[in-house]
């Protein structure tokens, strides 16, 4: 019996969402490695390449940190900006936070950001370390939702209420009863929900903020809504 080729093309979030539900961990490995052609190894790394990616998109959405970027992976340029947000003028990174805590100038920063110097081998795993920390502390998580609770669109949303979308696949019943399919969706955010869902990522992180999501869009969309997987959301209008 001839022996079925590997799977050479890089596995995504979308190819999982047919063996569970990276949104809530659930992705069966074994039966995702048979079905997709490929090794066990390659479907866990897929998963946690998929969970950093949702994660910097809650950290984006939820600070306004557009580049902010705390996977293992991430560029020097994304990591400053996950960890000391943007300039007050606008810059991709606030080079004077990120000089002060790392010990260098803000010209050394600003080259960093740019890309036109590398720091140094130490800096670099002190850059890394520090920009986990952001979505895997309450302290920095608290710091990402400050940027957002003081943008306009933020003070706005938490004044007079606003809209929540989220695009990926969703449907009833999730990824158990077969009816999900990619799609966005959206609906109406009051000034509490919306508050509460601050609360959620602070307190909970990735989950706390994917649970949150879960429970509202089943009380105030669909009842049974549920998310294989989330691959974008927003406040506001949908983009």
């Amino acid at each position: 019996m001839a022996r079925r080729g590997r799977r050479r093309s890089p596995i995504s979030a979308s190819d999982l969402a047919g063996y569970g539900s990276v949104t809530n961990g659930t992705v069966d490995v074994d039966r995702a490695a048979r079905g997709l052609g490929t090794s066990k190894t390659a479907v866990r790394q897929a998963i946690r390449q998929a969970q950093a990616a949702q994660s910097n998109t809650f950290l984006r959405r939820i600070s306004g940190r557009r580049e902010a970027d705390s996977s293992e992976g991430g560029s020097v340029r994304g990591m400053l900006q996950a960890t000391f947000g943007r300039g007050p003028r606008g810059a991709a990174v606030n080079a004077r936070a990120a000089a002060q805590q790392l010990g260098v100038s803000p010209q050394t920063v600003r080259r960093w950001a740019a890309g036109t110097q590398k720091p140094s081998a130490g800096r670099l795993a002190a850059i890394r370390a520090a920009a986990r920390r952001v979505t895997t502390t309450k302290r920095g998580r608290r710091l990402a939702t400050a940027d957002f609770r003081v943008s306009a669109q933020g003070s706005e949303a938490l004044r007079s209420g606003s809209k929540i979308w989220i695009s990926g696949e969703q449907g009833v019943g999730g990824y158990d009863q077969g009816y999900a399919r990619d799609r966005r969706v959206a609906t109406d955010l009051s000034p509490e929900e919306l508050e509460a869902l601050l609360r959620a990522y602070e307190d909970g992180g990735d989950s706390g903020a994917r649970d949150w999501m879960r429970e509202f869009f089943d009380d105030k969309y669909v009842a049974g809504w549920d998310f294989v997987t989330i691959d974008d959301f927003g406040i506001g209008t949908p983009e």
